[in-house]
């Protein structure tokens, strides 16, 4: 078909094609149609003739390049395929001499990166064609754009994808397909969380960008930011502003680090949230494993026999150990999630909770196992490989970046039997609570600097990250909680608060006066420059807290164990009741808050007797430990002795075997080894068949170096482990007493 000269020109120049390849581009779709219709040396004369008659242009070295790839890909032997390869490579290599910002040349190195199988060079040689072709090559971009967004995607690295697919759409505004897959992925339906698909804008600078900066290029943008965080090195938005393009073009490592600068200077909290949120994103992508604090770790199965394994998942189903169970006859595949009971939530009857411990599929002759968690799919794997033997190979350990619904999968559990709707959700918050806020608060995060939230709420600068850590895990645990049915429509189950997760670690959303940021003098003013803004009015009001972020205002008075740090230091002691002093003691325990659970311990063993509360143990736990941290073991033992009589006066002296353990090691640390020693001889006169008991005694006397009376301790507990055909316990003893020999 002839080309249509006021067309855009193939080769990507952005020129009308009469102004550019038309004086030879018939030969190119001569050498073509031979090509297809099987005349392969008459097609390689006519493309060779050209670069002879048009040497100088890189377009001819480009259409020839394509045209030996064509014909290498037809070969019918490797050795054969690879020539005419490495014959394109030569043409482009040409071409590229003669223009070293030839787009065509890049983009077709691209495909034949992705062709074989290099996902990274492709993306790479992609980006440097769309920054090469000219601005009116539009179709030329969308198609690289395209290219480069589905690259992006497959790497996990959506802020990148989305930026890509947003100038596809852009250069193709016509293509219905492109705009419905972008609404599909990006827009308010998709499944992405929402810090990982929400449309990014630069923010106001305190110094204006120049000209050169809004080309519409991102290399032109990178440089103008880059420049910028050198001319004002302390303002927060020219370093948002740089990690937000550097994210565009898939740089994730270096937006990670200008986003982290921006968090460090940022005076408000909302925007540090924004950006520590995009950073959280950013560390998901392929290449950032080794930063991100969630990753899938995952396991390969080759099956070499596949009835063993088939009769394996029959009997999975058949425990009702897999949910959501896919099956493809077409393609022969499975998918299902390996789940446990929660045996802990099934205390009231009727409904069942069990917790995802790996995800499963099988296809193409392997079995696949995968959770953020290693520990689950580590575990099913052994027992595969126990269960079937033979008929799969040595698992192959993987590590790959996290499906952002996996991000909140523990704190996710699932009804496996339901008598009751409002009793099932009522535990799943229980679960989610529980996860969140006693267990996730306490985990280091790399993303903290290997602190854990708990203790990076005390850091300015990595509390303001915080934020974002957590609104990255909200809005990923946003889009995986199960839905309900409320007057017809179909709504998200409420799970869980994170209001309530932040307002336990006490961050509360602040705004203030940003820092001082010096500017150079502005150049003379000329023509067409500007671009940014001055600071935005919005932060030179500053120094007031904004309001909940969903616009609710502040929450009514919360109960103790919903309380932060900050709300428990300011309840009276005095006033309290001892079931709310052990309330307030365990929640200050949980946020690490230690010398406020003493204090709140040593409040409640000082209480009046109450029959409502006959239990004390634990009050008297915490403050015991924290007496013997302080250095004073005499007081610890007094307060050990004084809850001993509390419990055998008011508790029927229930906790009699742990406050004689406690009394036993506390005389332990004090090197009384005969007091400790008798401490544990009436354990062991109470509990006779209590074997951790004897070997807790052997233990203590080697820490002292009293071997004569740890071997006595092994000796009792190895014939009473004989006695009653303990072999764990046994094989203790013997080890025990022979290092109670050899101390003697």
């Amino acid at each position: 078909m002839p080309l249509d000269p006021f067309s855009s020109c193939p080769c990507g120049s952005g020129k009308k094609s009469k102004w550019c390849c038309a004086p030879y581009f018939a030969s190119v779709e001569k050498a073509f149609d031979q090509d297809r219709t099987g005349q392969h040396e008459a097609a390689l004369h006519t493309i060779q003739a050209l670069t002879q008659s048009h040497p100088d242009q890189p377009p001819v070295w480009g259409y020839y390049a394509q045209f030996l790839y064509n014909l290498g890909q037809q070969q019918q032997t490797e050795s054969e395929r690879d020539r005419y390869v490495e014959q394109a490579e030569e043409a482009l290599s040409t071409a590229l001499k003669l223009n070293p910002n030839f787009g065509m040349a890049h983009f077709l190195r691209g495909q034949f990166r992705q062709n074989e199988g290099e996902l990274i060079g492709a993306l790479l040689l992609f980006r440097k064609a769309a920054e090469s072709y000219d601005h009116d090559a539009r179709d030329q971009l969308a198609h690289v754009y395209e290219l480069i967004f589905r690259n992006e995607f497959l790497l996990n690295r959506p802020v990148a994808a989305r930026a890509a697919l947003e100038r596809a759409v852009h250069f193709q505004p016509g293509d219905a397909e492109a705009r419905q897959q972008f609404d599909g992925l990006f827009g308010p339906d998709s499944r992405l969380p929402e810090c990982a698909r929400k449309q990014y804008s630069f923010r106001p600078t305190a110094k204006p960008v120049t000209a050169d900066a809004a080309t519409g290029k991102f290399s032109d943008a990178r440089a103008g930011f880059e420049k910028l965080t050198q001319l004002t090195p302390g303002d927060p938005a020219a370093w948002f502003n740089l990690g937000l393009v550097l994210a565009w073009v898939g740089e994730q490592p270096k937006a990670v680090e200008a986003l982290n600068k921006a968090v460090e200077l940022e005076t408000d909290d909302h925007r540090a949230e924004e950006a520590a949120a995009l950073a959280e994103v950013l560390r998901c992508g392929q290449g950032m494993e080794d930063e991100a604090d969630y990753v899938e770790h995952g396991f390969i199965l080759p099956i070499r026999d596949p009835q063993p394994v088939t009769a394996w998942l029959r009997g999975m189903d058949q425990a009702r150990r897999l949910l959501g169970v896919q099956v493809s006859e077409e393609a022969g595949a499975v998918q299902a999630m390996v789940v446990e009971e929660l045996p802990s939530l099934l205390a009231v009857g009727g409904t069942t909770l069990a917790r995802v411990v790996a995800k499963l599929a099988i296809a193409q002759g392997v079995i696949r196992l995968w959770h953020p968690d290693r520990d689950g799919p580590a575990r099913l794997a052994e027992e595969v490989r126990t269960r079937v033997s033979l008929a799969v190979e040595q698992p192959v350990e993987t590590t790959t970046p996290v499906n952002f619904a996996d991000v909140g999968l523990d704190a996710l559990a699932y009804p496996t039997q339901t008598a009751d709707i409002a009793q099932a959700e009522e535990k799943l918050q229980e679960h989610a609570r529980h996860q969140f806020e006693d267990v996730w608060l306490h985990r280091p995060r790399k993303s903290l600097a290997g602190n854990t939230p708990v203790d990076a709420v005390g850091s300015s600068h990595l509390r303001k990250r915080l934020f974002g850590v957590i609104k990255f895990v909200a809005d990923c645990f946003a889009g995986v909680v199960p839905q309900k049915r409320v007057e017809g429509k179909v709504v998200p189950v409420e799970v869980y608060d994170f209001a309530a997760l932040r307002h336990k670690l006490g961050l509360e959303y602040v705004s203030a006066p940003p820092p001082h940021v010096e500017v150079p003098p502005e150049p003379e003013a000329r023509p067409g420059s500007g671009g940014g803004a001055r600071a935005n009015p919005e932060r030179e009001r500053g120094g007031e807290p904004h309001p909940l972020p969903d616009g609710r205002g502040s929450p009514g008075p919360r109960s103790i164990p919903d309380m932060n740090a900050a709300e428990l230091g300011g309840l009276d002691a005095a006033s309290l009741s001892v079931d709310e002093l052990e309330q307030a003691m365990r929640a200050a325990l949980k946020l690490d808050a230690r010398e406020l659970a003493v204090a709140f311990a040593r409040a409640g063993v000082g209480k009046p007797a109450d029959p409502a509360k006959p239990d004390r143990y634990p009050l008297y736990a915490t403050a015991i430990t924290g007496t013997a941290a302080e250095g004073d073991l005499a007081k610890a033992i007094d307060l050990a002795t004084q809850g001993e009589r509390y419990d055998v006066e008011h508790n029927n002296a229930n906790r009699a075997n742990e406050f004689g353990l406690r009394k036993a090691q506390l005389f332990a640390k004090q090197k009384d080894a005969d007091a400790a020693a008798a401490e544990f001889d009436k354990l062991i006169a109470r509990n006779p068949d209590e074997g951790r008991y004897y070997t807790a005694a052997a233990e203590e006397m080697l820490r002292l170096k009293n071997g004569p009376k740890a071997l006595a301790f092994a000796e009792k507990g190895l014939a009473q482990a004989q006695q009653g055909g303990n072999r764990d316990l046994e094989g203790h003893c013997q080890e025990l007493a022979a290092a109670a020999r050899k101390a003697t």
